[in-house]
């Protein structure tokens, strides 16, 4: 039985992005795609735009529910980028989570606001050089504390997974897909064409 990713979009959705992660992606995995538009494919002018549409038409609350009910099957790697990361860190955190291998948040921007919470699985966050809200070598030192999380910070902007933002960054991208498709086979790191164990990363926590 094919292995399953579950992928939870940013705000802009079912976006050229995501459709590309998709594809490098493919093979072996199901992919399973949560978004905050109910799967319709969107096409924001600017970023401002996109978060004003999230805001609408989903919201944060509403979006952890939809990430719940996503995360209802085995899922082997959950895979989230900025809001969407940060609905996927508070469901890491509800009864569903039990059906989750492992997580990849990148630039979970509103984890600030429930640092109560403690995921129980394994689960690696990726921040860029900053964020708006809160300081991130503060924030690595916090998420330190817990024992199955793992977060680093990167030269890299919040966005720079996404093509269609402006801060995308292809050497970034492409060093983090390499990341994630060890997370699912630890023998690809061993493969002449993967960055993953040569590009630094700033900062760790582990």
């Amino acid at each position: 039985m094919p292995r399953h990713i579950a992928i939870i979009t940013d705000i802009f959705g079912l976006c050229s992005g995501v459709e590309r992660l998709s594809q490098d992606l493919a093979g072996d995995y199901t992919i399973t795609l949560t978004d905050p538009y109910q799967q319709q494919p969107q096409s924001f002018s600017n970023e401002q735009q996109a978060y004003a549409t999230y805001c609408e038409r989903c919201g944060h609350d509403r979006y952890v529910s939809q990430v719940v009910s996503a995360i209802q099957q085995p899922v082997e790697l959950a895979i989230g980028f900025s809001a969407g990361a940060s609905a996927l860190w508070r469901a890491l955190s509800s009864p569903a989570a039990a059906n989750v291998k492992q997580a990849m948040l990148f630039y979970p921007g509103q984890i600030y606001q429930h640092l109560k919470l403690t995921p129980d699985i394994p689960t690696r966050i990726i921040f860029g050089v900053s964020e708006l809200h809160f300081n991130v070598d503060t924030m690595l030192q916090l998420l330190s504390e817990k024992p199955a999380v793992s977060a680093v910070k990167t030269p890299y902007k919040h966005g720079f997974m996404n093509p269609p933002a402006a801060a995308f960054s292809e050497a970034g991208y492409q060093q983090y897909l390499d990341v994630i498709k060890s997370m699912l086979n630890p023998l690809f790191l061993n493969t002449p064409t993967s960055t993953a164990a040569t590009t630094p990363e700033i900062q760790q926590n582990r």
